[in-house]
């Protein structure tokens, strides 16, 4: 348990957000899908409905932490050994740049420091250097995270110096400063590795595209307990399972189709006006600036806050941006070969910015966005519409499709059937379980319940599925079904499938209506639990033979993409600490800091390698094992290859040492003849 007096400290610096944060398996394959997205000259997710981003809404409100106070910045002209000796309360032995490497230390030796609880007669410099040495670990395993995955920068302890009376400092800024420059590094398409709180950017993603959160299996187990505690939103996916052991490339390629293919419906632009009240202040205290459009200064980093390209997220009407002024040199500025720098004195007009944030606030019309703005035509023209060769080949498709469906009437058969074709097209790959002839009563029992699965077709949400959902038996061989996609929140009165007028659609990819409500597809592996099938339905195709659905593998394509994942999976269970008060319904945190596993995961978005000698079937926890199928196929191809590779080896070896001893021979024989016929030449018949 953390000691109550580190809690007071943790709660004065404004860093209780991370402390209530539940962490969680990062979803490796969907960040790739978003970071294939992003823009490094504006900061921006480029979506097929216009530009979203993370702003300092989302990371107050998401992680709790403060983003109004002064600018995290400082000094890097420190000697590091005599920092570490007077406020952490030991100088790191250098050894091979084990503990500590230039002006990083190992996060293991942190956690040492902080191993065995505080005395209850502790003075307050004993209490104060435990605290930074728990905060400083804190910091480098959440929100400060780089691609070492192990090690955290010294220069945070500038901002832990004062524990008596700390300064309010903008945590949040920094964090998304830190953010944007991890993804506008792993944006090239040579980078392997990504950096920065990339809990927050998941987070985000459920919370603003809920068909890409993965549905909620069961909900807390019985006879939990606890104080209700108030926290940041991010408590609110708690009970989202984590996926393990998933072919990380097709998930890859699986979330890239479904952004591609979102409709304007699925896509969340206000997902925290519902949940203010029932966040803690602090949640909330920075309201006044959410918007506003400044530079975010984090020592060395100053990256540019630009809501005024997302206004949507605030409930306004979004016009057609300005131009964005990105300095290319502030851009690349690093920490390498830069040891002594003051860099309050080299960003001080970054700095003065910074304090005029509530004078530079940006404005717009409050309302919903017409459909004929002017504001898509112009995203049309200036986005990168296409991702991967299978997925442009797919929208080309639709768009050809519904550009001949508005020359022929409503109502025309030639109109019908391409709709039919379009609606069959759009609910490829959903995998349906086999309607049993007869119904089962016994599995309507209450006791039957909690085995029960939702369907892989509800709505993505957090709440538990109701008992007795599934009425039928489960069936051991599924089918896929194409069933007709329903719109929660577009209504029709029938069933028969109509189209609206032929007015051209302005977003970047069309979007075809579907009969009936339908909720938006989930990112996950629909499971063979029976439910029944809604109407109308498509004539389904022949049944698989195999005993269970599978995802064929990817189809290799031209565009760069791999899967990016962070250095460590170390915040998989959170950050090294054990909350004092425990939601209801949570599970008491393990103490100590989270298994760390021995090589780095996949990551990176070049196509060049999918990990670090980690194989396509990587998983989500480190050394969890791929399915046995895949060993075992891995391994018969592994030793075959070894094989011919010793059989080549020897081969080449045999010949090599054939043609040396020819080269001998032949130079030997040479020389002899020159011998011969210079000073004995043969005399003439």
């Amino acid at each position: 348990m953390v000691d109550d007096r580190v809690i007071d400290i943790i709660k004065a610096l404004g860093l209780e957000g991370l402390l209530r944060t539940p962490g969680r398996e990062i979803d490796h394959g969907l960040i790739t899908a978003l970071v294939e997205r992003w823009r490094p000259e504006t900061h921006t997710f480029h979506m097929p409905h216009g530009e979203v981003t993370i702003t300092l809404q989302d990371v107050e409100v998401l992680l709790g932490l403060p983003v109004d106070g002064d600018a995290v910045t400082g000094s890097t002209q420190k000697e590091w050994e005599n920092v570490c000796d007077e406020y952490l309360g030991f100088r790191p032995t250098n050894e091979d740049h084990l503990e500590r490497a230039g002006q990083r230390i190992l996060i293991k030796r942190l956690l040492e420091q902080v191993a065995h609880p505080l005395p209850p007669n502790a003075e307050d410099d004993e209490v104060h250097r435990y605290a930074r040495c728990y905060i400083l670990a804190l910091l480098g395993d959440t929100i400060f995270m780089d691609k070492s995955g192990d090690r955290v920068h010294l220069m945070w302890v500038q901002q832990l110096e004062d524990l008596r009376n700390p300064r309010r400092y903008s945590w949040g800024s920094a964090c998304l400063a830190w953010l944007y420059r991890q993804l506008c590094r792993a944006s090239d398409k040579k980078a392997s590795q990504i950096g920065g709180c990339l809990l927050l950017v998941q987070y985000w993603a459920w919370a603003r595209f809920p068909f890409l959160c993965p549905a909620v299996e069961r909900g807390p187990p019985v006879g939990a307990y606890g104080p209700l505690v108030r926290g940041p939103l991010s408590l609110k996916w708690v009970w989202v399972p984590n996926k393990k052991n998933r072919p990380a490339q097709v998930f890859r390629d699986r979330y890239r189709e479904q952004i591609a293919l979102m409709l304007p419906n699925q896509v969340v632009w206000q997902p925290y006006e519902d949940e203010y009240e029932n966040l803690p202040p602090w949640c909330v205290a920075g309201r006044a600036m959410w918007t506003a459009i400044v530079p975010l200064v984090c020592f060395h980093l100053v990256e540019k806050h630009t809501p005024d390209r997302v206004v949507r997220q605030f409930g306004m009407i979004q016009e057609i941006p300005r131009d964005v002024n990105t300095d290319p040199v502030l851009h690349g500025i690093d920490l390498r070969g830069k040891m002594g720098v003051d860099w309050m004195r080299r960003h001080a007009m970054y700095l003065t910015d910074w304090g005029h944030r509530l004078q530079r606030r940006c404005e717009a019309v409050l309302g919903d966005m017409p459909l004929q703005h002017e504001y898509f035509d112009w995203f049309t023209r200036i986005t990168r519409r296409f991702i991967d060769i299978p997925g442009a080949r797919f929208i080309l498709m639709i768009e050809g499709y519904v550009r001949m469906m508005r020359r022929h009437l409503v109502g025309t058969e030639e109109h019908n059937d391409i709709i039919n074709v379009l609606e069959a097209v759009h609910e490829i790959g959903r995998v349906r379980p086999r309607e049993p002839e007869a119904p089962n009563e016994e599995a309507a029992t209450p006791a039957a319940a909690p085995t029960q699965r939702p369907s892989t077709t509800e709505s993505p949400s957090t709440s538990t599925a109701p008992a007795g959902r599934c009425s039928r038996p489960p069936v051991a061989t599924p089918q896929v079904v194409p069933t007709l996609d329903r719109s929660p929140s577009t209504a029709h009165p029938s069933l028969s499938p109509t189209i609206p007028s032929p007015t051209p659609h302005p977003s970047v990819s069309p979007t075809i209506p579907s009969p009936t409500s339908h909720p938006s597809p989930t990112p996950t592996i629909p499971l063979a639990t029976p439910h029944e099938s809604p109407s109308p339905t498509i004539p389904p195709p022949t049944p698989h033979e195999s005993p269970s659905p599978t995802i064929p593998p990817p189809t290799p394509h031209a565009c760069p993409g791999s899967d990016i994942r962070p250095p460590t999976p170390r915040i998989s269970t959170g950050p090294p600490h054990v909350q004092p008060e425990q939601p209801v319904g949570l599970a008491a945190a393990a103490e100590g800091r989270p298994k760390r596993i021995s090589k780095a995961p996949p990551c990176g978005t070049g196509g060049h390698k999918h990990g670090h000698n980690a194989g396509p079937e990587a998983s989500d926890e480190g050394h969890a094992r791929p399915p046995p199928y895949y060993m075992r196929k891995r391994k018969v191809l592994k030793k075959l290859l070894k094989d011919d590779a010793i059989s080549k080896a020897r081969i080449n070896t045999e010949v090599s040492n054939l043609f040396l001893l020819k080269n001998i021979f032949v130079k030997m024989g040479f020389k002899l003849q020159v011998v011969g016929s210079r000073h004995n030449p043969r005399p003439e018949a």
